[in-house]
């Protein structure tokens, strides 16, 4: 296993897919017997660095969908931001509670940590917004 890593911006990355004679003559493999697949998909830097992957149709199909899910779960913004509205919902709540039994430093003080909750939210919000 190799430990070389060729660095690129996702908005400068390339990509090709090739039938198998196109990419036997294009990419020119050290040995074309190792691309057995239909298919061959290549991803490069805006150097022309990168990665051949071979395979048919569907296995292609499938790793691209696998790589799509992944970054999309690893990345969704919208935990943030819920975590954040249930923060809130729970300070509002002890507030109630707080102004219920006449206690009012404490509801005093619930509402200045609202404010800087409320300012997360809307930062949550915005980076959710933003990304989606």
């Amino acid at each position: 296993m190799s430990n070389h890593i060729e660095w690129g911006r996702a908005a400068h990355a390339l990509y090709t897919l090739h039938a198998r004679p196109a990419a036997l003559e294009e990419l020119r493999p050290d040995d074309e017997d190792a691309a057995a697949g239909p298919s061959v998909l290549g991803l490069w830097n805006e150097n022309g660095d990168g990665l051949a992957l071979e395979g048919t149709r569907r296995e292609i199909l499938d790793y691209l969908a696998g790589v799509a899910e992944h970054v999309q779960r690893e990345t969704d913004p919208r935990g943030e931001l819920d975590q954040a509205l249930k923060r809130l919902h729970t300070l509002r709540q002890q507030r109630g509670v707080a102004l219920n039994a006449g206690d009012t430093l404490t509801a005093a003080r619930l509402d200045e940590q609202e404010v800087d909750l409320l300012i997360d939210v809307a930062e949550a919000a915005a980076v959710t917004n933003d990304e989606l």
